[in-house]
């Protein structure tokens, strides 16, 4: 994106973003393959007992934790324990068939990538509450074989497996079960052991693994104009785990939600995506072969316009448990100078959250907030939400100064070398020469990262009236590669 701004710039503008949108509170982490960049935590964590947002403080990440429980999968295909296209049957001990394809194994590849034509509908719901609630945790095999008692058909949709998109929750309740079966170690058990210790991370999928419940955000949604809690409010204890005495491994790993449960700060979750950039290796710890990030970072389903629900545009290509951006205009951008972008959203209990990479550029981006009391409004241009949308043209903003190894190519500083925008400073108009030929995209953005224009054009020449904006500095972005423009009056 545009203007670019300095640490402090940045932690004022995020105030101004929190003012707008009514953000309880959150993190910003921008980060490289090697290190941060910036990391701005902000407002509160909880206010019943006046807690503030810091580095340490640790959220409920939502389905960004589809990443991380895609991960501990990889770990054991890369151990020779299992694979990607097994018939996950064989896993359970019991049939799990779309009954409209019953001769069609469902494989981790399709759980990972949502092409397994399950869905998160029947009876879903009921019985991930009874899940949570019971002492007893009733096998999964209740809800998904045909013998179970909680079993229904529109648990799977009519397509072939494989073939179709469909996001669901489900998808990853039953890795983390195959998971369980395959490693012989409860899911939260083995991402602590295998993931989150070797990192030196303190979060868990399990409340009581956490070092200091006084780091854990509650998640708020607004109602009646009051933060009301939804979820995580562990000041005076915490929950009860009885369940624990009778949980067999590869039994329901939904109870430890490998689908949306993690808790961990925003720091150290860029700390995980920076395995992404290092061919699954950071600071020395090796999580996964490159092969295995290859394989989830690679693509496994893309939109055609008929191949699946691509959520008004937000989904349009996926890997495995991770979320490729394809750049469209209007629907899944996140930084207007990267191609691809791979990652995971997040959203629940009030919470919204992002985690992405650009592994062309070597950076990244984490952002949560643990309430949003402005409805989660849109804005034109974005499939994210408009909260969304302003923090990743700040990031945008921020990253334009301060590039990671591998951020500026010679071919972008050619090409910002030779484009030309005149007069500069302007006052009624702005005209811009290209230095080749084609579609470009330009953006215009004032001194707070407010977009004042987005649009494509296709000729070489191209004029822009100013008159009607302000005198000041605004960042003007063509094709991702940033020139400062000064309007004088």
């Amino acid at each position: 994106m545009p203007f670019a701004v300095g640490a402090q710039d940045f932690g004022i503008a995020l105030g101004d973003i929190q003012d707008e949108y009514d953000l309880a509170g959150g993190a910003v982490v921008l980060f490289c393959d090697d290190s941060l960049l910036l990391s701005q935590p902000f407002g509160s964590a909880h206010f019943e007992a006046g807690l503030s947002v810091t580095d340490q403080t640790k959220f409920r990440i939502a389905s960004i934790s589809k990443t991380i429980t895609a991960m501990a999968f990889m770990q054991l295909v890369d151990d020779g324990l299992c694979s990607l296209d097994d018939d996950i049957s064989i896993w359970l001990g019991y049939s799990v068939r779309n009954p409209n394809y019953p001769n069609t194994p469902i494989t981790p590849r399709m759980l990972l990538s949502h092409t397994s034509t399950i869905i998160d509908g029947g009876n879903y719901d009921s019985f991930l509450s009874q899940t949570y609630a019971s002492d007893i945790v009733p096998s999964l095999e209740e809800l998904v074989s045909t013998t179970g008692s909680a079993y229904s058909d529109v648990l799977f949709n009519g397509t072939s497996p494989g073939s179709y998109f469909n996001y669901s929750n489900l998808n990853f309740g039953i890795l983390g079960t195959v998971i369980e079966a395959v490693s012989t170690e409860r899911f939260d058990a083995y991402c602590k052991n295998h993931i989150l210790d070797p990192l030196g991370i303190d979060a868990s999928f399990r409340i009581a693994d956490l070092d200091d419940l006084e780091q854990l955000a509650a998640l708020y949604r607004k109602q009646n104009g009051q933060w009301v809690i939804q979820a995580d409010d562990f000041q005076n204890g915490l929950p009860n785990e009885s369940y624990l005495a009778n949980y067999t491994p590869g039994t329901n790993a939904l109870r430890f939600a490998p689908q949306g449960g993690l808790r961990i700060s925003a720091i150290d979750l860029a700390k995980i995506f920076r395995v992404f950039l290092n061919n699954g290796t950071v600071d020395g710890t090796i999580m996964l072969s490159p092969s295995a990030v290859d394989d989830m970072l690679g693509l496994e389903w893309t939109f055609d316009g008929s191949n699946g629900n691509n959520y008004y545009g937000l989904f349009r290509s996926w890997g495995l448990g991770m979320h490729r951006l394809t750049n469209t205009l209007n629907q899944d951008i996140v930084l207007s100078g990267s191609d691809l972008m791979i990652g995971h959203p997040g959203e629940a209990y009030g919470l919204v959250s992002d985690a992405y990479i650009d592994p062309q550029r070597n950076l990244g981006l984490v952002f949560i907030t643990n309430g949003c009391g402005d409805g989660y409004s849109t804005l034109t241009g974005s499939a994210f939400y408009a909260v969304e949308k302003e923090i990743f043209d700040l990031a945008d903003s921020f990253l334009t100064g301060n590039a990671c190894d591998g951020l500026s190519h010679t071919g972008e500083a050619l090409f910002a070398a030779s484009l030309s925008i005149f007069p500069n400073p302007a006052d009624q108009h702005v005209q811009l020469d290209f230095p080749r030929s084609g579609a470009h995209r330009i953006m215009i953005y004032d001194i707070h990262g407010k977009s004042v224009l987005d649009a494509v054009v296709t000729t070489d020449q191209w004029k822009f009236n100013c008159a009607e904006l302000n005198a000041g500095v605004y960042a003007v972005v063509v094709d991702g590669v940033f020139q400062r423009l000064i309007i004088e009056r």
